[in-house]
């Protein structure tokens, strides 16, 4: 009886030890299937093999110029998007626009996208059709490296290609091999002596106010935030606006407008914000510019024009 004992033991420590030996061969095997790009369990989305070796730089107006690889790229979260182009529809999968430039740093005062294909073609887009296009599922604009289920890699389309739904067919730019950043630009025109350009860089050379205020979007609950901007009325100022002059437009990039009158401008406080509570502005609160109107009459949605790209006097 102890002898079969011993056995019994000798037996189950044998088993345990195999079982521990191939528990390791089986982790050391998923790691390597992993590391070679091969295992995609992990977002079903993505095709069996290596993606292509292509490479994306992303340059201009961000913290640090950054090159990625499609590996990269495939780390983030993806969306699938099905589109038509001249005549041929297919599913397309690849990064959101927007979270490919809040993956990388790009300032917060970032507003235009050139595009650029491996032979110089490029086309520009800006921060805010990014991110509108995000608004509407199947319609966002993406970096995308799959097509049909199959790694891209017919180098006159891809590695990499952007697809841009609702823009016209060249905005799809074939073999994307950088995304360059420019600034957001606010014109400053009309009955003027000097019209200006405003951008992030710049617009702080102008009076920096902080107010408090309540402020009533539509469809949200109203709150009272700390805004921060530069007062519209310095702006005017620089700008030497004409004895004539009796109002302003501010015109949002989409086209949205708002009319005040000089009057308004000076009684308001009327800012040129970019901060909320010391926060710069999200996409969907109009970043990186938006009309702050700190009063109670105008403290509605609509007199807070979001996206501010043009300024007129007249």
């Amino acid at each position: 009886m102890e002898l079969e004992e011993k056995t019994l033991n000798k037996n189950s420590k044998i088993i345990i030890a195999l079982a521990a030996v191939a528990i390791i061969v089986i982790a050391l095997t998923a790691s390597i299937y992993y590391l070679n790009g091969n295992n995609n369990s992990a977002n079903p989305l993505l095709p069996t093999g290596n993606p292509p070796t292509a490479q994306l730089k992303v340059t201009g107006d961000i913290a640090t110029e950054k090159t990625l690889s499609i590996s990269d790229l495939a780390q983030m979260p993806l969306t699938t998007v099905t589109h038509t182009i001249k005549g041929e529809t297919a599913t397309y999968i690849g990064v959101t626009v927007t979270h490919l430039l809040n993956e990388t740093g790009a300032s917060w005062g970032a507003g235009f996208i050139d595009v650029i294909a491996g032979d110089g073609f490029k086309r520009t887009i800006n921060t805010y059709q990014a991110f509108n296009s995000t608004q509407y599922e199947g319609s966002e604009f993406i970096l995308a490296f799959v097509k049909d289920g199959q790694w891209i890699s017919d180098t006159s389309e891809g590695p990499l290609k952007l697809i841009a739904p609702g823009l016209v067919s060249n905005f799809n730019v074939k073999s994307v091999a950088e995304i360059n950043l420019n600034p957001w630009t606010i014109t400053v025109n009309g009955t003027v002596t000097h019209p200006m350009v405003l951008t992030g860089s710049n617009i702080t050379n102008y009076e920096v106010k902080t107010v408090n205020a309540a402020f009533a979007p539509g469809g949200e609950p109203q709150r009272t935030s700390d805004w921060t901007g530069v007062t519209l009325q310095s702006i005017l100022q620089a700008s030497g606006v004409s004895s004539g002059a009796t109002k302003i437009t501010v015109t949002a990039i989409d086209g949205y407008s708002r009319e005040f009158t000089l009057a308004q401008v000076q009684s308001t406080g009327m800012l040129v914000g970019y901060q909320e509570n010391g926060a710069y502005l999200l996409p969907d609160d109009g970043a990186p510019f938006r009309l702050f109107v700190p009063t109670e009459e105008f403290k509605w949605g609509q007199n807070w024009v979001r996206w501010v790209a043009e300024i007129t006097v007249s």
